[in-house]
């Protein structure tokens, strides 16, 4: 036969069941070296020698009632024509298994979809956060203004609290020594103190104080030295 010669395709049934001459066998096999479609047919039929054999006229070896005879050569036409039918077979089954497969597809995507058209609102509704509620009550910043003489720096953060007042004291240019003290004056004229500490060598601090006091109690914010030297004040 001709190497080049489109009908080499065909001869895979035959080159698989044995069923080739010498010279067809060499050039099929030299055939089979360069041509992928080829090379993937021959590993899906390979096993069909095997199928032939145990699936033949008599019941394959392992079903006959005597001793076994021996196996029929099979012509070059004959295993084409058989390993066409087997071929055939095969691509129908494959063709009702996709079409299967398909419909099946086509099911699951039917559900998915009424599933998450059913799903959707509730999952959407669950999953919407609430806004959160607010971790820290909302603070009155009022700025200690500095009396004459003095360059000090202060705010004070008023947060209410069910006990009373807590107050968050930013310091800035501070002495840099000695004792100092945030006071809470009241609508009468009470003075108390609700934060004390020492001064730093930076004239920086930052001092949490508390009274009981509610925010609108307040009338005055005074900052003073140990000694009672009024360095800054606030009405609020």
């Amino acid at each position: 036969m001709n190497p080049g010669s489109d009908d080499v395709h065909v001869l895979l049934g035959a080159y698989v069941l044995g069923g080739l001459s010498d010279e067809d066998h060499r050039t099929y096999s030299e055939h089979l070296r360069t041509c992928g479609p080829c090379q993937a047919e021959l590993g899906q039929v390979s096993g069909l020698p095997r199928l032939l054999d145990l699936a033949g006229p008599e019941g394959g070896p392992h079903l006959a009632h005597g001793p076994a005879a021996a196996p029929e050569a099979l012509s070059t036409e004959q295993g084409d024509a058989r390993v066409t039918t087997l071929l055939g077979e095969v691509a129908r089954r494959r063709r009702l298994r996709r079409a299967w497969l398909t419909a099946l597809a086509a099911a699951a995507a039917v559900i998915f979809f009424a599933g998450g058209a059913w799903l959707g609102p509730s999952l959407v509704a669950t999953t919407t956060p609430a806004p959160a509620a607010s971790a820290t009550p909302a603070a009155a910043h009022v700025a200690v203004a500095a009396v004459p003489g003095s360059s000090v720096r202060i705010d004070v953060a008023l947060v209410k609290r069910g006990w009373g007042t807590q107050l968050d004291i930013d310091c800035e240019d501070m002495p840099t020594n000695g004792e100092l003290a945030l006071w809470v004056i009241d609508a009468k004229g009470k003075a108390t103190t609700a934060a004390s500490w020492r001064a730093t060598a930076a004239g920086y601090s930052r001092v949490t104080g508390a009274t009981a006091l509610s925010p609108n109690e307040i009338q005055t914010l005074e900052v003073r030295t140990g000694t009672g030297k009024v360095l800054a004040s606030a009405q609020t």
